[in-house]
């Protein structure tokens, strides 16, 4: 039957519903939709999107909540991400507590609101998913961590300009900066110009088409090492003209005006050493700029540092064998996949969940000698755990087993 949520109470329809009022922060919620996903169940599902990214399904928008769903999807193939807010709704139960075990910890607690477990006030959860593409009415999805059947509440599209946190500037700074633009407009003016100019040359020497012209020679093209030596001996040449004057050696296809002889001695040194390094040319040229995009975020040390290894994963003889006998969704026969694409897909996605160790810290501490078992697409895997790695020991259709 289907139904809407109030604060986190179920409410029947065919019942008089709640009284609810946004400004008490009492809502009715309606799913737009279910995710169809490659996880049938909690056990095995990755805890974050990143640890699977060939994780894959897909949520088609209900006709309940507009006449014409694929009107709501209209722009949003612009975006490569999205967030989904989603419901826990195998939690089992509506309690929770103010302290949790999350299994990075292995064992140890911490407030529930500095984790992402499950178990909360209101079971509300949020994913960040890969949009592969949008078709109609329906979104397909990769690098999710939500189970088959999960009720979706809303999807907003990824920005990384608004959503990933950047070095904050203080008021002070903001002041000291618009105070010395004032006082000193010149000596402003050839910074900004600096970093146009380096801009420039970092997006001359990653393109060959883009010509680097001299005064002798307005329409010569030269290729990649021409293109930085040729700065590099300009550079040079003008560190030996006099600051106040006028260099008359290099016109760039932006026709920027001259660096300050400090700036032209960090780029020099910094194009030395791309030359030396020439995977790091990018890296190298970057330390030079204004880190506007430097993120000011911080996580807690046992995010970074969990207690609880990566492990080790390995098949069985027989385990691969058995995988190998899936087809492709696109060809005939069986056993079939329905979201994996190949025996590759497949293997590197069992790696990717398994590596990360996907126990509670209940099995891992008290079930060592049981086997562990989960569903991935239309595969269902038996392995266990020794010390530092996991062994994929049998590998069945899902159907199958279900039989069995």
């Amino acid at each position: 039957m289907e139904s809407t949520v109030c604060m986190g109470r179920e409410q029947k329809k065919d019942t008089e519903p709640a009284i609810c009022s946004l400004e008490t922060g009492q809502v009715f919620t309606q799913p737009i939709g279910y995710i169809e996903s490659c996880f049938t169940g909690k056990n095995g599902t990755p805890r974050q999107p990143s640890i699977c990214s060939l994780s894959r399904g897909r949520l088609k928008i209900s006709k309940k909540v507009f006449n014409n769903p694929t009107h709501s999807l209209v722009g949003l193939h612009q975006f490569s991400h999205v967030w989904i807010l989603f419901i826990f709704h195998k939690n089992g139960h509506l309690s929770c507590k103010a302290k949790v075990q999350p299994p990075r910890l292995n064992g140890a607690k911490t407030g529930v609101f500095s984790t992402r477990s499950p178990h909360r006030p209101n079971a509300i959860g949020l994913t960040l998913a890969k949009l592969d593409k949008v078709e109609g009415d329906t979104l397909y999805l990769s690098g999710i961590d939500i189970i088959q059947g999960t009720p979706v509440l809303d999807i907003k599209p990824y920005i990384a300009e608004y959503d990933s946190p950047r070095l904050a500037v203080s008021p002070k700074e903001n002041v000291q900066e618009k105070t010395f633009q004032e006082e000193d407009g010149d000596s402003y003016n050839t910074v900004l110009q600096a970093k146009d100019r380096e801009q420039c040359i970092e997006r001359s020497i990653q393109d060959n088409n883009i010509p680097f012209l001299d005064k002798n020679n307005k329409s010569e093209k030269y290729d990649r090492s021409s293109i930085k030596q040729e700065i590099l001996q300009d550079l040079k040449q003008e560190l030996a003209i006099e600051t106040a004057g006028e260099s008359n050696l290099v016109e760039d296809c932006c026709t920027l005006q001259r660096f300050s002889s400090n700036h032209l001695v960090e780029n020099i040194e910094t194009l030395k050493l791309s030359q030396d390094s020439p995977s790091n040319e990018t890296s190298k040229l970057n330390e030079t700029k204004e880190k506007p995009c430097t993120s000011d975020s911080f996580e807690a040390k046992w995010v970074t540092e969990s207690p609880v290894p990566s492990l080790a994963v390995r098949f069985t003889t027989y385990a691969e064998r058995e995988l190998r006998q899936f087809k492709a969704p696109h060809e005939s026969g069986e056993p079939s996949f329905r979201f994996l694409q190949s025996f590759e897909e497949a293997k590197y996605a069992i790696t990717e969940v398994l590596s990360a160790d996907p126990r509670s810290v209940y099995r891992r501490n008290h079930c060592l000698d049981r086997l562990f078992y989960f569903c991935l697409d239309t595969i269902h895997i038996t392995c266990w755990f020794g010390d530092g790695f996991a062994e994929v020991l049998k590998i069945q259709p899902v159907a199958e087993q279900s039989k069995a």
